[in-house]
């Protein structure tokens, strides 16, 4: 099934309606946690799947849903004022010779086929081509755009946690949109056929020669994908081992003995996900794009709709000084199809070949593991997160995150709690970011992260990408 959207009116409708979990992006305060679970932020227990029941060693029963939460971000490849460098692109691939250099070269090659010589030789090895070639292979490699936005739909995350029901029970519903445009390169060759076509229509009006637009396949490729999900999950503690007496001699409260070591709960949980996934791609070549190329990302999409399910498991060791866990993310790899772009019209093999390649978007499983060090109050602690391996988001970049985190965990109204952290994708873009995050009368949350790579955009220094998330939660 297809249907027609734009993408900025999508994401506005997604955002006014207060969906959150962008693909990319990790949601609330899991910005600047990372995945690592915790007790103050309802996030924790849409990661790990295991984590929601880890609150029953502290409480008979608990209930905890969100109210909003929202987010976006966005990404930029390293190539300085990209939009204008693949705008001028396009216009130089237009009109690689001027009418002033037609007219020097035609009296200098007063025969037809010496002036089609002349031609081809002076736009092959003019520095204007040589420099739209290293601009066209540069925007290839690091040029590419990417827009992420979202939420859960209000009152979720639901959470409730009964001893009377053996553990927890999550349910969760979100949205995401992203959209990411990049470039292929085809470097410009003038063809004798192509000079011979310059020639022609030079001397049918050498006042206004009508030029030809020469062929070259660079392209826009415009990926984009709306993804909605519904998970339902269920965690409960599997062992526990209680703290001993103090002994004589053994060290006094604050200080962490060996038989202290021993004591905590370990918690198991799954999740069931079903998926409504929407896809989207378009190519555009430079030679025929009417818009520019930023205007390119924002139009009218053909979105390919289709369904599936998604397995996570996992388990958390939970104690009073640490935690340590591990889960999977989409045990069972669901995929989702692509729309076959057309390439029609393409005659470089392998642009064709590159448009024609990926159109299969397949959650591959993904290793996520966690640890944090908490203080003996359990107000102050330290959250390590890593992916163990790399995946692909629905428009085809790698993603493997690694979070290091500190946090002051409030228990009051009044007092924020606040957190600061460092996040960086071990793979793919390799981009880092400095996060931080503020909670405020223990429910309404703000998050952060700042990337550390800079580029110029239109004259101005940016970081190459930005997160921000809003978030606001009830427990009782």
């Amino acid at each position: 099934m297809q249907h027609k959207f734009k993408l900025a009116t999508l994401s506005s409708l997604l955002c006014a309606n207060a969906f959150a979990t962008p693909v990319y992006q990790p949601p609330g305060p899991n910005l600047t946690y990372g995945s690592s679970s915790n007790n103050q932020s309802i996030m924790s227990s849409v990661a790990n799947p295991a984590a929601p029941a880890a609150v029953l060693g502290m409480e008979d029963s608990q209930y905890r849903f969100g109210i909003l939460h929202i987010g976006g971000g966005y990404e930029i490849g390293n190539v300085n004022d990209l939009f204008n460098q693949v705008d001028k692109a396009a216009t130089d691939i237009k009109t690689p010779i001027s009418t002033v250099e037609l007219q020097a070269l035609a009296l200098a090659n007063p025969l037809p086929a010496d002036f089609a010589i002349a031609i081809a030789s002076f736009i092959n090895t003019s520095p204007q081509t040589a420099t739209l070639n290293n601009v066209l292979s540069s925007v290839q490699q690091d040029g590419n755009a990417t827009l992420f936005f979202g939420g859960h739909v209000p009152l979720t995350p639901f959470v409730i946690s009964r001893k009377g029901w053996g553990g927890s029970f999550v349910l969760d519903a979100n949205a995401s949109v992203i959209a990411n445009g990049s470039f292929l390169a085809d470097p410009l060759f003038i063809s004798n056929a192509t000079a011979t076509a310059f020639a022609n229509a030079y001397i049918a009006n050498p006042l206004a020669p009508n030029l030809p637009i020469p062929p070259n396949d660079s392209t826009m490729l415009v990926k984009a994908a709306a993804v909605g999900e519904i998970g339902l999950g269920y965690s409960r503690s599997v062992l526990r081992r209680e703290a001993p007496e103090p002994v004589e001699g053994e060290p006094t409260p604050g200080k962490l003995s060996a038989s202290q070591l021993k004591a905590g709960e370990l918690t198991a949980g799954g999740r069931v996900k079903f998926y409504q996934v929407g896809l989207a791609n378009k190519a555009v070549s430079l030679t025929s794009m009417q818009d520019g190329s930023q205007d390119t990302l924002n139009n009218d999409l053909t979105y390919t709709k289709s369904t599936g399910f998604g397995l996570d498991v996992g388990a958390l060791w939970t104690s009073k000084h640490y935690r340590a866990g591990a889960w999977v993310n989409n045990l069972n790899s669901p995929s989702f199809k692509y729309p076959t772009i057309n390439t029609t019209g393409y005659t470089n093999s392998t642009i064709i070949a590159q448009l024609s390649a990926d159109e299969t978007y397949e959650m591959k499983p993904q290793l996520q593991l966690e640890g944090a060090i908490f203080s003996e109050s359990q107000n102050f602690v330290v959250n390590l997160g890593l992916d163990a391996n790399a995946v692909k988001d629905p428009v085809g970049r790698d993603f493997q995150w690694m979070t290091l985190s500190g946090a002051y965990a409030t228990s009051s109204w009044w007092i924020p709690g606040a957190r600061v952290g460092y996040r960086t994708n071990l793979a793919g873009s390799k981009l880092s970011y400095l996060t931080a995050g503020l909670t405020m009368f223990k429910a309404l949350s703000l998050d952060i992260a700042y990337g550390l790579d800079k580029l110029t955009y239109e004259g101005n220094s940016i970081p190459r990408s930005a997160m921000i998330n809003l978030g606001l939660q009830m427990t009782f």
